[in-house]
């Protein structure tokens, strides 16, 4: 049976109609909701859109964008069993990560472990950010705490919420600061070892390529144990990758700049920056950046389809994908496939070959 994707679309209405209906599927399938959409939620001062939870994707993983006015803070909390990660897409925010505090911009990516105690506060008035959370239910909290709210962007006026208030079932436990805060400047340049607590400085992690693509490993499957991992994908416009399909790795898009074309089963889905597209286990898809500069981020559960990209890839130091691309070594993946969630369903292409030198 061919996948039907939902969208976030009112019965009746075309496929390009714009229209607000503030929900999610409800069953695991995949699904695409443009910039914006998602269930709003007003929290004080803050904006809570929650685009997928653990009943859209069928897997213990919930995404939620948030932003805030100008100052507006989120109390110190700390999950039990609940894996988050953030990615801060606007502005600037104030985090605390046990007893450090960084000032976060644009790019930069958060791996908070269970137990961790973290806080943030927006510094400025374009605060956004994304956060992902896995293995527990934190991402309730919102529908816990908030309103639903039909607008796209925060509130000024809100009165402040009272944090105390009851959250039973919830895993997310407000605590007391244990220890002095200590200002830290320390953003890493490569994920450490472990499921620690650190903060990636923005184009930092794992670099490498595939032909014209740079790819980015932000959070490795070890830090996480084995939950997921985070991957930054971008290069200009191309030809599609060949269609395939994971038994059972889910696959998130998130789109943050430029343009693509996904293709899920037989259906073609467009993305434009802030949209967003789920790919369940099981449901062949393929992407084509169509736009120069395209930048998208994605979040991959289980975390063991990572050495794909090890074998796909060469390692690379450079932090733009270069003009000359070097070549496209699929034939590695194919030797190792066997061990790879991977099933082909295309024939794998590579770049097109450079442009010949200008005759003198």
């Amino acid at each position: 049976m061919k996948p039907k994707i939902q969208r976030n679309l009112a019965p009746g209405r075309k496929k390009d109609d714009t229209v607000n209906l503030n929900q999610l599927p409800g069953k695991p399938s995949p699904y695409k909701l443009e910039a914006g959409e998602g269930m709003r939620y007003v929290i004080g001062r803050h904006l809570a859109t929650v685009i997928a939870r653990a009943e859209d994707l069928g897997v213990a993983m919930a995404g939620t964008i948030l932003s805030g006015s100008k100052g507006a803070h989120f109390p110190l909390h700390s999950h039990q069993s609940t894996h988050e990660a953030m990615f801060i897409l606007e502005g600037d925010v104030s985090l605390t990560l046990g007893n450090k505090v960084f000032e976060l911009s644009p790019g930069d990516y958060v791996n908070i472990p269970p137990g961790t105690p973290h806080a943030f506060t927006y510094l400025d008035h374009r605060g956004k950010l994304v956060a992902w959370t896995f293995g527990g239910n934190a991402n309730t909290l919102y529908a816990a705490l908030g309103q639903p709210y039909e607008g796209t962007v925060y509130s000024e006026s809100s009165a402040d919420i009272d944090w105390g208030r009851a959250v039973d079932g919830v895993d997310v436990q407000f605590v007391d600061h244990g220890s002095d805060l200590v200002a830290s400047t320390a953003k890493l340049e490569a994920a450490p070892e472990g499921a620690v607590p650190f903060v990636l400085r923005g184009g930092e992690g794992e670099r490498m390529l595939a032909g014209e693509q740079l790819y980015t490993l932000m959070g490795m499957a070890h830090n996480s144990d084995g939950l997921f991992h985070s991957l930054m994908t971008e290069g200009p416009k191309g030809p599609m990758i060949p269609k395939h399909m994971h038994e059972k790795t889910c696959e998130t898009f998130f789109c943050l700049s430029g343009g693509m074309e996904m293709l899920v089963g037989d259906e073609a889905i467009s993305l434009a920056p802030g949209d967003f597209l789920y790919i369940p286990a099981g449901v062949p898809h393929a992407f084509q950046l169509v736009k120069n500069d395209t930048r998208f981020m994605g979040f991959l559960t289980p975390g063991n389809f990572e050495q794909f990209f090890r074998y796909l890839c060469q390692p690379f130091d450079g932090y733009m994908y270069p003009l000359v691309p070097p070549p496209f070594r699929f034939d590695r993946v194919i030797q190792h496939l066997a061990e790879l969630d991977l099933k082909l369903l295309g024939r794998p292409g590579g770049p097109p070959p450079p442009p010949p030198a200008a005759a003198a």
